[in-house]
């Protein structure tokens, strides 16, 4: 339904569910405009349950016998409508005009049609189908935010500055990034001070803490205080004696290398300690000949919590990526359980690189932040990679509600987002002063995200 996110907009397209909302839609389609002399046909179908209450009450084997059609005229140009929308689900609204109608509206060009272009006259019989989604209470009430924690930029081994990375960001319309670069802990502190009038592009430092410069164990680490990896590179005897005296109290898991699971104890502990969020990275990255974590360490990174939540994908192939993805549900089936991201593990940002933007997380933040919303189970993994339907990992719940966003939000928003982040990069690159712009900008975003969402 692509064209019909474009073509038509429905206010608000994300409504509380249980309570009767009034929607206006509007049409922008130049072969079914709304005349507000003919009378539209109107019909709401529920995706999943019928309200059997209600006159409305539709079954799968009684779809068009049940459907109540509603009969409204536009006025000036605008059809508005009333309806209750009951329970948490996706709903269709079916919009078509007797081609009756249109002979009433201009008879010479209703013929014209008639004669020659009986498909485009046949349009408004057709009709079109337009998509809402009406959510529960502790859903409505968060902020869909689309985030990635894993990033690289030329402070370690990406490609592009932090200046362009976090315009580039804005552009595909990240609310939340993380630039996580290898020994570096602070890569987009400049970026994040000259854009701190942005209240809702977020930029936080972060690392990938490694052990030594092989990098052979890896922890992302975002929003600390400090920088864990710093320690490991000015204090290394600090480390020693800490990771030693760990050794004193710590039971071992079974299969696993001791001085492994004691260093990455110890990288956990830090992090925690630097009021940072650890999040676990691609233990199926196929690197020096194997696997990039054990298998039987990945389990016991999840089983004793050494990590706040796993990077399901990110940066690995389809095949590494799908191991990630399966042992996460294969631990859930043993019952255990882990917050879950999707990042890129970019390293560019430019226009047709691998893995920008096409693996991400979306989630839902209530205002107490997004790890608060990682924490509470309101995240999911996106993976969209270059031309290929979009798929969704995690919650049945939030993915149905995120491939709903991805369809009809994101889409609309894309121009805008687009505008602002170029307007970042000429602040941010080439110097321009055009702060006056950006914040424009954002708040063109602000008023069509409000809009949509219908608060």
């Amino acid at each position: 339904m692509a064209n019909e996110t474009i073509n038509f907009r429905v206010v608000p397209s994300v409504v509380k569910a249980d309570e009767e909302t009034r929607l206006k839609i509007f049409s922008y389609n130049a072969r079914f405009g709304f005349f507000d002399d003919i009378t539209y046909e109107i019909v709401f179908t529920p995706m999943e349950e019928s309200d059997v209450s209600q006159d409305e009450f539709v079954t799968l084997s009684g779809r068009s016998e049940k459907r109540k059609i509603h009969r409204v005229k536009p006025k000036n140009g605008v059809i508005e409508i009333s309806h209750r929308f009951f329970g948490e689900q996706e709903w269709h609204i079916h919009i078509s005009a007797p081609v009756e109608e249109y002979k009433k509206y201009q008879p010479p060009i209703y013929e014209a049609l008639k004669a020659g272009w009986g498909n485009l006259i046949n349009v408004p019989a057709r009709g079109f189908t337009l998509s809402i989604f009406s959510l529960l209470p502790d859903l409505y009430e968060r902020n869909a935010k689309k985030c990635d924690f894993h990033i690289h930029t030329n402070w370690s081994d990406g490609a592009e500055n932090p200046e362009r990375t976090a315009a580039n960001y804005r552009k595909k319309g990240f609310d939340f990034i993380s630039m996580t670069d290898h020994n570096v802990y602070n890569s987009s502190r400049f970026v994040s001070d000259k854009l701190s009038f942005l209240k809702n592009f977020e930029i936080v430092c972060g690392e990938e803490v490694q052990n030594d410069y092989k990098g052979l164990i890896h922890m992302v680490n975002v929003g600390s205080r400090y920088s864990v990896n710093e320690i490991f590179i000015n204090e290394p005897e600090r480390v020693e004696k800490e990771v030693k005296e760990l050794e004193g109290h710590t039971q071992i898991p079974s299969g696993v290398d001791k001085k492994e699971y004691l260093y990455r104890l110890w990288i956990y502990n830090e992090i925690k300690r630097s009021g940072g969020y650890a999040i676990f990275p691609h233990p199926f990255w196929k690197i020096k000949e194997q696997y990039h974590t054990e298998t039987k360490m990945s389990e016991a990174i999840f089983k004793n919590r050494l990590c706040d939540a796993f990077e399901i994908m990110g940066g690995c192939s389809a095949e590494e990526n799908n191991l990630q993805l399966d042992m996460y549900y294969n631990l859930r089936l043993k019952g255990i359980k882990m917050p879950i991201v999707a990042s890129s593990d970019s390293h560019s940002s430019l226009p047709g690189s691998s893995w920008f933007d096409e693996t991400y997380t979306l989630l839902f933040d209530d205002g107490n932040g997004v790890f608060k919303a990682l924490d509470d189970g309101f995240a999911v993994a996106v993976e969209k990679v270059a031309d290929t339907p979009a798929r969704i990992y995690g919650d049945f719940r939030l993915a149905k509600y995120a491939h709903f966003l991805l369809r009809n939000y994101f889409p609309r928003q894309s121009e805008l987002f687009a505008a602002s982040g170029m307007l970042i990069e000429r602040l941010l690159v080439y110097g321009d002063d055009c702060v006056s712009l950006i914040n424009e900008m954002e708040k063109r975003i602000e008023e069509a995200k409000k809009e949509f969402f219908g608060r």
